[in-house]
């Protein structure tokens, strides 16, 4: 049962959460709704990221929308979990997090790690989506096109990095040139973002290690949901080929590309992203 009532219709305030019990462990999640959402979408969050990263896409979709962007298990507010786990797991959780909320069947938007996991929520839970948003990320396998060297950079920085420093390295690495230097404010949030839901070593490496062993390749060809993949053209982490490799194996999928950008579409092209998005919801509800 959930601890607190869903906000509604404002943007969340930093503290302003919920938590459900899923799988017996709580999930805190941030939801904004008008008193009569069209539809539901699920956003998911990347590797090291929390609810938090998607605040400013959530407050804009809740408008229409039940928006919901839950912390992964062992992330933000959620309660830890020192096991190892797969990306199929993680998506599990998403499919029970629905189900507890009773918000399925939900447009689901994944960015990078969070774009996996869609990607296995679709797959192992296809009555519970409506349609997948696919952003900055990868089917995986042997065929990958691997990080370059700015990209590994990002991943690698030094363990005793304070965590707002290493947000504020990281955020500059996974977006395109120049990004961070002309919009100084996006680094400010990335730094009070890790001040808030510091992320350990440990959980770090088991959410990497559920990354590299990520490989939809074989499957995706069963999706029949309407799906929309969302690429930087110069995304360092996980590089373009991935995507286009993606959107082939997707029967129906539609790739679009944004120009000079990094990782981070949602923020480097915030208002041509949410533009997308919600063209997608419109014409695919």
């Amino acid at each position: 049962m959930r601890e607190r009532p869903a906000s509604s219709g404002q943007p969340p305030a930093e503290r302003d959460f919920n938590r459900v019990a899923v799988h017996g462990r709580n999930i805190a999640y941030l939801e904004v709704s008008p008193p009569q959402p069209r539809a539901t979408v699920l956003f998911l969050a990347w590797l090291g990221g929390s609810r938090l990263g998607w605040e400013g896409v959530v407050a804009e979709v809740g408008k229409e929308y039940r928006a919901l962007a839950p912390d992964h298990r062992d992330t933000g507010d959620s309660d830890p979990f020192g096991d190892a786990f797969t990306l199929a797991d993680l998506a599990d959780d998403a499919a029970a997090f629905l189900r507890a909320v009773d918000a399925a069947p939900a447009f689901v938007v994944g960015l990078s790690m969070g774009g996996m996991v869609a990607q296995h929520l679709a797959l192992r839970h296809p009555d519970l989506v409506r349609g997948l948003v696919l952003v900055s990320t990868t089917p995986g396998g042997a065929e990958s096109t691997p990080a370059t060297e700015r990209g590994r950079a990002a991943l690698f920085l030094p363990a005793d990095m304070e965590a707002r420093e290493r947000a504020r390295q990281a955020l500059t690495l996974m977006t395109h040139d120049g990004f961070t230097e002309r919009n100084p404010e996006t680094l400010a949030t990335a730094a009070r973002h890790a001040e808030r839901h510091p992320m350990s070593a440990e959980s770090f490496k088991r959410q990497f290690r559920a990354i590299r062993a990520h490989d939809t390749t074989p499957d995706l060809a069963r999706l029949t949901v309407p799906t929309l993949v969302l690429h930087g053209e110069h995304d360092d982490l996980i590089p373009l080929p991935n995507a286009e490799r993606l959107a082939a194996a997707i029967p129906g999928a539609e790739l679009r590309v944004y120009a000079g950008t990094g990782h981070m579409p949602h923020l480097e092209r915030a208002e041509e992203f949410l533009k997308d998005v919600r063209e997608f919801l419109t014409t695919s509800g």
